[in-house]
């Protein structure tokens, strides 16, 4: 509605512009050749009065047009963050962070730009540009004939030039993409480059694509600054022409000479616009490449996602199977999963021991559904993860990873994020049971301290319990540890061991242990090695193999010993 107003707006003003013009041919002849000064009393005002309509609309244009920006800047922001945030995580992981970023600024940007300025400088230039063209067409039919001989000279090229540009444009897209990459990737990898000396060798590549860039925009700015010149003859010629030719026409009386001046003036103020319509073709390309990404994105559906008659997961009992399950992060490097065949029952714990690599992280990824498998299927109560919608999946599911990650928030917010509704005292409790409310009390500000970016504020324990707080809080039926405790002290670890085995009764529990200290009473054990399940059973079952999980066990009990 605003951008329709800012559309009337605009054409108001210019259609005043016009009617100044016209009013030229009036003083030329009904003032000026027949020296009637009351005639050109009522001229100056009405010239006034002109100026003025085009002044007090071309304000009234700029504050439309600035609230309907700001609105469709908010809007668009939102409508981004809400689809960034469903995005599949193997999409972010591939693309890069940076991608996405540039959706925020470069792609949003350049939208909101031509939608709210160069959209109404087009309608405001196509209206003078009309305007006038229409006045020369009324005031002096037979030189706008002789000038459309012009037309082509200016054409062509334009279009020419419009085509390299657009090439450009998606060129610049592309190093952008790749520079927010570099910058993202160092500013979350800091610690390391620093660890490493890597500083220059991470700043020879930032300035690899600085020169990518300018190379780039040079080219680009050499194709965009002919077509300034190029009107700019074009027109003079018009001009030219016009001149010699008016003249004749004015001496054999097909026009009057107030007709010549107003058309030259149309002919002037048709000058303006043209040029901007030129110059503005560059940032409209910019502006709908930007677009079309940006829409294309939004338009995208992930491949995680409802299906169509997806079904709510309801219930405290879980029973989890993985069927002949395969997967594979990139098929080119081959499956990191082989045929994955476990039960584990309802109220059961399952732990995951083996070397690193092995799938373990892999098979929690798919019990989230975070990526759905190539081969097989992931099912709870007997039903395939697939036809269960993703928010009551994930409702049921509480995790505590091995890398923790919390907001840069206040910790009772963080852990409050397993259950937003949670009171206070609720709160509290779940900090007692992850050994977590003693040191939060110490601190200055208590739970309402802020933790800063990914919790760098507290330590790689203090984090740990503050997540397994989050955890507990959820209170969901399947639960899922991932190193829990690896960053624990030996003093805090034995009383969250103790929480946690309160936590775990009832529940269905995954665990992903390193030290198997921590799940000796598990009551399934699983050696995964090289994608595949080699060994399970219990501790004791699995001693009595005398296989691998013997020889992880007698080589980790006996460097504890």
């Amino acid at each position: 509605m605003r951008l329709a107003l800012g559309v009337v707006c605009t054409i108001i003003a210019a259609s005043a512009e016009g009617y100044s013009i016209a009013l030229v041919k009036k003083v030329m002849d009904e003032a000026f050749i027949s020296q009637n000064m009351d005639v050109l009393y009522l001229l100056g005002l009405q010239v006034v009065f002109a100026f003025f309509m085009k002044g007090a609309f071309g304000y009234a244009k700029s504050l439309v047009m600035s609230k309907a920006g700001l609105k469709i800047s908010a809007t668009l922001q939102e409508r981004i963050y809400r689809h960034v945030i469903r995005i599949n995580i193997d999409a972010i992981q591939k693309d890069g962070i940076g991608k996405f970023l540039n959706y925020f600024s470069i792609q949003a940007g350049a939208v909101l730009h031509l939608v709210t300025y160069q959209i109404i400088s087009i309608v405001q230039n196509v209206s003078s540009l009309g305007i006038a063209l229409v006045l020369m067409f009324w005031f002096a039919p037979q030189l706008v004939g002789i000038m459309l001989v012009l037309v082509p000279a200016l054409i062509v090229p334009l279009i020419i030039i419009s085509r390299y540009k657009n090439k450009k444009i998606r060129e610049s897209f592309s190093i952008a993409n790749s520079s927010s990459q570099q910058v993202n990737q160092s500013l979350h990898g800091i610690k390391t480059i620093q660890a490493f000396n890597m500083q220059d060798y991470e700043s020879e590549r930032f300035a690899d694509f600085m020169s990518k860039s300018i190379r780039n925009a040079y080219k680009s700015t050499v194709a965009d600054a002919l077509r300034t010149p190029l009107m700019e003859v074009i027109l003079a010629a018009g001009m030219g022409i016009s001149l010699i030719i008016g003249g004749r026409f004015i001496m054999g009386g097909s026009i009057s000479v107030g007709d010549f001046v107003a058309f030259l003036l149309a002919l002037f103020a048709a000058y303006q616009p043209a040029k901007a319509m030129t110059g503005i073709g560059g940032s409209i390309q910019h502006g709908l490449i930007s677009a079309e990404i940006l829409f294309a994105f939004l338009d995208s559906q992930p491949t995680i996602r409802d299906a169509d008659n997806a079904a709510e997961l309801v219930g405290d009992k879980m029973k989890v199977e993985f069927e002949n399950v395969s997967f594979a992060y990139n098929q080119a490097d081959g499956d990191v999963l082989h045929d994955v065949d476990l039960v584990v029952p309802s109220g059961k714990i399952c732990a995951f021991v083996g070397p690193s690599g092995g799938g373990k992280t892999t098979l929690f990824n798919l019990l989230e559904r975070f990526y759905d498998p190539s081969q097989g299927r992931v099912l709870i109560n007997g039903k395939d993860i697939k036809t269960l919608t993703l928010a009551s999946l994930r409702r049921h599911i509480a995790d505590v990873s091995q890398d923790v990650f919390l907001f840069n928030d206040s910790i009772e917010d963080n852990i409050r994020y397993g259950a937003p509704d949670a009171t206070d005292e609720q709160v509290i409790a779940a900090s007692k049971i992850a050994n977590a409310h003693d040191f939060i009390t110490e601190l200055p500000q208590k739970y309402k301290t802020i933790v800063g970016e990914r919790g760098s504020m507290l330590s790689g324990g203090q984090k740990q319990r503050i997540a397994i707080a989050r955890a507990v809080l959820k209170n969901a039926p399947i639960l899922l540890l991932d190193e829990a405790t690896s960053a624990l002290d030996t003093e805090s670890e034995k009383l969250i061991q103790s929480a946690l085995r309160k936590l775990m009764k009832g529940r269905t529990v995954f665990v992903i242990a390193h030290r198997l200290s921590t799940i000796l009473d598990a009551d399934m054990i699983c050696v995964v090695k090289d994608g595949k399940i080699i060994e399970r059973g219990t501790d004791e079952e699995l001693m009595a193999m005398n296989g691998e999980y013997k020889k992880l066990r007698d080589i980790q009990f006996k460097t504890q010993s």
